[in-house]
Parts: C-alpha cells; structure tokens; sequence
C-alpha cells in the first residue's frame, strides 16, 4: 500500500468535474449520450465511435431495456420480482432464472472472499444482492453494446462505472474519484479502457451502510474506490472496504490487476496498478 502524506484534496491536481464524466470530448468521433432514470437513480450511457451504427437509437433502447430487466429480477421493492418471492418464501433457490441464480453465486464468492464483509444475506428480509447487481449491470450492458457495434461506451450506474475502448482516438476513459469532503471536487482520476470503477461512501445517502457483521453503520473510511475487470465484484468490494479497513488488504493477494483508493481522515492510500505514478 501506498500512502499519499500530502493530503486530500489536491485541487490541482485534477479537474473540477462530475465524477464518471470523460475530462475530454469525443474529438473527430461521434458521440451518443443517454441518461436513464432506472432502479431510483441515473444511468449514464457515452458510446462513442468514428462512425456509430445506424441502429444506435435501437442499441440503446435495447440496454436502457436491460436495466429495466434487472429491476424485474432483483428490485427487492417491487411484488412480483423472483427475488421478493425468495425473500418470501415463495419460491426455492434452485428454481429461480438462471440469471439470478448465477448473481447470487457471485455474491456467495464475494461473501466468501471478503470473509463476510460483504453479505446480502444478513440483511432484513432474507437476500438482498442489490450491493452486486447495479456494478454487475453496467457491466452486462457495456459488453452487449460493444457486441452491438460499439466499441467505446462507458456506462455510468451513479458511481459503478465500466468502460470498454477509449474515449477517443489513442486515449482511454478518464473517470474521476469525488473528494468525499466536496463532492464539487476530484480527487484523483483513473484511465480505464476494458474495465470497472466503483465508490463507496457516505457523502451522498448518508449513513445507509450497514456492517453485515455488528449491523450497525460504523464505517472505517470515507470512501473506497475500488478498480478491476469485473463491474459486480468492484460494487461488492467497495463498500465491504469502507467498512473492514486495513484488513481489506488481504482480499487482493489473489486478485491480479486489482486496485484500491481508500480516503481517511484527508489522507488517501492506494494500491497500484491503476494508481501507479512511476
């Protein structure tokens, strides 16, 4: 781990931008951008490409489809999703969609690696995978979009962000980490061409994380930025940092290729690769 000794925030060091916004248009390419309001929050699409397909209007009517397809699975707020009726009782595991059994999977092995930091069972009501889906989403979409014809998108799903190509010619995405102290501020900002970003903290909804382990909504740092191939795993892990601490460390021996921004008290420590500066 890395520790920067000179404090957050560095105002000069980045941008004075939203975070999940590119720092540089499209140049000489086209753009499309897309804000869908899904699951009580905003989804942001930028697909971006030297000539996008003609059928981008129907690429993206078909993800903004999607989305809404994830919230008839997993929405824990809706009756008649397979996953209330788990809550419920009203259906066994093993007959739920393929998809949402596939997720809750996921989230057993992220259970798992976090060594219980990150649960969706010990909420109220049974399972609620909710802390998975919305990374693991945008990441779902962006592979199909890119199957679709486009090779450069990033999904933005209000702080879980995956990107795929660049975000114009030779230049990968420039997604920012938010100063958790002034949200109108960036503190730090990672280059992403095939993969994810999630932050987790408190600044926006207040104290609405709860430790699996106490239940109580103690949490160790400010915000925790965590980057990587997988869009579900960084939703999952970000949070489960902000509340383990230190110890989170040990979740990413066995995780090539991640990396960690965690921000306390005005100081920021990292993991490289994505926060290498040699």
């Amino acid at each position: 781990m890395t520790e920067r000794t000179d404090g957050v925030p560095d105002p000069s060091a980045a941008p004075e931008v939203a975070p999940g916004i590119s720092f540089a248009d499209a140049g000489p390419w086209q753009s499309r951008l897309h804000v869908e309001h899904v699951w009580g929050t905003v989804v942001t699409f930028d697909l971006r490409a030297e000539a996008l397909p003609d059928d981008v209007d129907a690429i993206l009517a078909d993800a903004v489809g999607f989305l809404h397809q994830v919230d008839a699975w997993f929405s824990t707020y809706r009756a008649d999703t397979p996953i209330t009726a788990l809550r419920n009782g009203l259906i066994e595991e093993f007959r739920l969609p393929a998809v949402v059994r596939d997720v809750l999977a996921s989230c057993a092995w992220a259970k798992q690696l976090t060594h219980g930091a990150f649960d969706p069972w010990a909420v109220k009501g049974g399972v609620d995978p909710s802390g998975y889906v919305k990374g693991w989403a945008a990441g779902q979409v962006a592979d199909q979009i890119v199957r679709r014809g486009v090779p450069n998108v990033c999904v933005n799903a209000s702080g879980d962000i995956a990107c795929r190509g660049e975000q114009r010619p030779g230049e990968p995405w420039a997604i920012g980490i938010v100063n958790p102290y002034d949200t109108q501020q960036i503190i730090e900002v990672v280059h992403l061409s095939d993969g994810a970003m999630a932050t987790s903290g408190l600044y926006e909804r207040g104290e609405h994380i709860r430790n699996p382990r106490t239940g109580t909504a103690q949490v160790h740092y400010d915000s925790a930025t965590i980057v990587g191939p997988d869009a579900g795993l960084a939703d999952a892990l970000a949070t489960a940092a902000l509340l383990e601490g230190p110890g989170c460390a040990a979740w990413f021996a066995g995780l090539p290729g991640w990396s960690v921004y965690l921000v306390k008290d005005g100081q920021a420590q990292f993991f490289v690769p994505a926060f290498d500066r040699r």
